[in-house]
This record gives C-alpha cells, structure tokens and sequence, in this order.
C-alpha cells in the first residue's frame, strides 16, 4: 500500500539512486571546490551548425561558468549550466546580474530538436538578438 495525500493522490517515494544518478550526470563539483549554483536559462539559438548558445542569467562581476552539461537525443538537447564563484562577501553584495552567453558543442545541429532547461524542465525559447 503506497501513501497518499489528503486529496487522495499518491507520495511518490524518495529514490536515493535516481536522486545519485542525477546528481553524477548535471552536479558535477567544481574542480577548484569554490561554491557552485545553477544558472537561469532563458533562451537559446544555434549559432551555427552543431554550437549552441544558452543565454544565462549571470552575476557577471563574481561568477563564472563552471560547467556546461548537454544531454542529446532524437528529439531533445537538455541542458543545464553550473556557476561558481570565490567564496568572497563581494559575490553576495553584487546584484549586477546580465543575460551571457554560453557556448555548448552538440554532437550533430540541433535540426529541430526541442532545447529543454534541466532544472524547469521546461523548453526554451528561441533567443533572437534586437541588434
């Protein structure tokens, strides 16, 4: 008999091993051991066959991109980028957030795959420059 909720839906239960499998694939720890959080994705554009560009919402005086993990498929590219910074007073003071680019290599273009945002696990939308 699994749990249930008040309303009667089912708990789904905690796994550990998914929950480690996760982590060993989109929580990589920085190789310098500084603090790591996951960057906010809000956009995308192949910038040319194969090279994608995630547009990533950066506190640019203080972090920086530790790492850019890409999970492909047929139908998806899923994405997630990881920031680390000095841990310093200076990174919690600074509010001076920008929408970066972030460079991933593909292993074939995109060619219509859908570019999903790990963290949400939602889609990304198409980023087009108003330059």
């Amino acid at each position: 008999m699994s749990a249930k909720w008040i309303d009667g839906s089912d708990i789904e239960e905690w796994d550990e091993e998914a929950h480690t499998a996760w982590r060993e694939m989109w929580a990589p720890r920085c190789p310098l051991g500084n603090p790591q959080r996951s960057a906010t994705l809000v956009g995308y554009r192949e910038r040319e066959p194969g090279r994608l560009q995630l547009r990533a919402v950066i506190r640019v005086a203080t972090e920086g991109e530790c790492d850019v993990l890409v999970q492909e498929d047929d139908e998806t590219v899923r994405v997630r980028v990881v920031l680390c910074w000095e841990d310093s007073e200076d990174h919690w003071n600074d509010r001076d957030y920008m929408d970066c680019p972030v460079h991933a290599y593909l292993e074939k273009p995109l060619n219509g795959r859908k570019v999903i945002w790990v963290d949400e696990e939602v889609e990304l939308p198409l980023f087009v420059p108003d330059w």
